[in-house]
């Protein structure tokens, strides 16, 4: 039985600033059933409270505490540690208001997220941080993001580099490591078995949910298509055209609802 449900957002409920169709709908059903809906995502640079704006715009009632990004989850994570943050103010507000302590000087981790004024001398202070025996953390490892302008580097450039250059690979907590949808169900208070990820990306939303032992579902709204199950590395439980199949297929029973 399925008592809550984690959404993905670029490309599964919104495609840039037009909404999904049967997005908003598919949200409301769930929640009349008593479904509970969070919705998590990669980007570490966007606070809970940009979030849940944009999803009332698109007819999603969402409170900011609906939303679980990258950056709380690595807050989370790191508990009351000290940092060295490479990111923009979303990833430092979150870690914050985790008790995370902000230091160039001897921290106990390096976090990474996406940061637009990123430059060589905090490449240059986090290579020798991890050198030195800090732990190297990536809050999401994509490698570029969409923008007006096209395709940018990511968070998961700036981890390349360090990766590059420290020959240390960086423990991620995003999508699609488990990490964030653990703390998902954590927020829930459920176990794996009650839960359902639903995304748009064979690449990470359906691996984290599976590796958190979740059932996942493909909506092939967004980056995959149904061409790309055939060399998955994890398959989804559930491949939807749009949200009217999807609501026929948890709601039919394909999920004992």
């Amino acid at each position: 039985m399925i008592e809550g449900i984690v959404f993905d957002l670029d490309g599964t409920l919104y495609r840039g600033d037009e909404p999904v169709p049967g997005a908003a709908d598919f949200v409301a059903a769930a929640r009349e059933k008593g479904v509970r809906c969070l919705f998590v995502t990669n980007r570490s640079s966007r606070a809970p409270e940009e979030v849940a704006d944009q999803l009332n715009g698109l007819s999603i009632p969402c409170e900011p505490g609906d939303v679980l990004t990258s950056a709380q989850a690595a807050a989370e994570w790191l508990g009351g540690k000290s940092v060295f943050m490479i990111g923009g103010d979303g990833l430092k507000t979150a870690l914050l208001e985790r008790g995370v302590r902000l230091t160039e000087l001897a921290p106990d981790a390096v976090v990474v997220g996406y940061d637009e004024e990123l430059t060589y001398e905090k490449l240059a202070r986090a290579c020798l941080l991890i050198a030195a025996g800090a732990r190297f953390i990536g809050t999401n490892p994509d490698r570029a993001i969409r923008t007006e302008r096209g395709l940018l580097p990511g968070a998961g450039s700036i981890l390349a580099a360090l990766e590059t250059a420290t020959r240390v690979k960086p423990t991620i907590v995003g999508k699609p490591e488990p990490r964030i949808m653990t703390q998902a169900l954590a927020r829930f208070g459920l176990p794996a078995d009650r839960a359902l990820a639903v995304g748009d990306n064979l690449d990470t939303d359906i691996p984290a949910g599976a590796r958190a032992g979740m059932r996942t579902a493909l909506v092939l709204t967004g980056v995959s298509t149904r061409a790309d199950l055939a060399a998955a590395a994890v398959r989804p439980d559930i491949v939807a055209e749009d949200y009217a199949e999807l609501a026929r297929l948890v709601w039919g029973g394909g999920c004992d609802q």
